[in-house]
């Protein structure tokens, strides 16, 4: 009987406006782990790398690709360096993406994604980093924006320099453009939550993050970007459900950052736990309802959406007429 074929190698994306403090960030949470176990493909804009070396010393294996955004010039050689390195004997446990601050994360995991078809390696997060001490200059950027928005974790950065009034507009900022996503703060590139000090202590956390219900404060009406959120109070059908995910959803193919929630399905007595990155949705069981009020609720983030008739589509997955349409 032929060997089961090794589990994929987790690939986690760090990406965050230039200078937003990614490489600070990396270059803590490689400290904490043997050296053997991490290896990391840096994306420098310039023909010449400078985050490739600080990070160097710290990993199993590192690959510079510079010259060009691995979210278009040069996105062959991202898959070429994912392949290499989830091929490599041993494999590391995990392999980084620090992403130049100029590239958009569309692209990017397009190219995971579709190498990742080959089972060598698969997405596990997305952290988008922000410079938490000017966070209204994300108004100013769309990419930035963008970058938010298919973030899974946020971490504010540089929180140090800001008084608590500060650090509560930040996180409503970042709610305004992404209310799936899981806000922390950081200084000089350490969590400031201990419990949260390494990567998969914040990964791992992230998985948990779905019981707090966000009010999600309006994006700026000069941005197309838009996250809301979708409620029933109640459970859903199975199969109306499918069909929301497949059909209603599946019109905003290509505008959809992330798609994140829970979700009590008729019959079905767990969690019904439900991530999506762009048109690709992954839907595990979590833990079981017991006693708890079984509510459904849907955080989608993307462009170009039709809130009204997607609010009317989740509330027909119950069957009947109870719903609401979250802020």
């Amino acid at each position: 009987m032929p060997a089961a074929p090794p589990p994929p190698v987790p690939v986690t994306v760090v990406t965050g406006f230039l200078g937003s403090g990614k490489t600070t960030l990396v270059n803590r949470w490689l400290a904490s782990v043997p050296r053997g176990d991490v290896a990391v493909i840096v994306n420098e804009h310039g023909e010449i790398g400078i985050d490739g070396e600080l990070l160097a010393e710290r990993v199993s294996a590192l690959v510079e690709i510079a010259g060009g955004c691995v979210c278009c010039s040069t996105q062959a050689e991202l898959v070429s360096a994912l392949d290499s390195l989830a091929a490599s004997k041993p494999p590391p446990k995990r392999i980084l993406v620090e992403t130049s601050g100029a590239a958009s994360p569309a692209g990017v995991l397009r190219a995971i994604s579709a190498s990742a078809r080959r089972g060598a390696h698969a997405l596990d997060g997305i952290v988008t980093v922000v410079d938490g001490s000017r966070v209204d200059a994300l108004a100013e950027h769309e990419l930035a924006i963008e970058q938010v928005g298919y973030a899974d974790v946020v971490v504010l950065s540089r929180a140090d320099r800001c008084e608590p009034a500060a650090r509560t507009r930040a996180r409503d900022a970042v709610a305004a453009y992404n209310g799936a996503a899981f806000a922390v703060t950081a200084a000089h590139g350490e969590l400031e939550d201990p419990d949260l000090a390494t990567l998969e202590a914040l990964l791992d956390r992230r998985r948990a993050d779905f019981a707090p219900e966000r009010a999600i404060p309006p994006v700026h009406p000069a941005h197309v970007y838009e996250s809301f959120a979708l409620s029933l109070d109640g459970e859903v059908d199975g199969e109306r459900f499918a069909d929301f995910m497949e059909t209603e959803l599946g019109r905003f193919a290509g505008r959809l950052f992330r798609t994140k929630g829970i979700v009590a399905v008729r019959g079905v007595p767990e969690r019904m736990i439900v991530q999506g990155v762009a048109d690709l949705v992954e839907v595990t069981l979590g833990e079981p309802w017991g006693t708890s009020p079984r509510t459904s609720r849907l955080v989608v983030v993307g462009f170009g959406l039709d809130r009204e008739a997607l609010a009317h589509a989740f509330t027909a997955c119950a069957g009947r007429s109870e719903g609401r349409q979250g802020s």
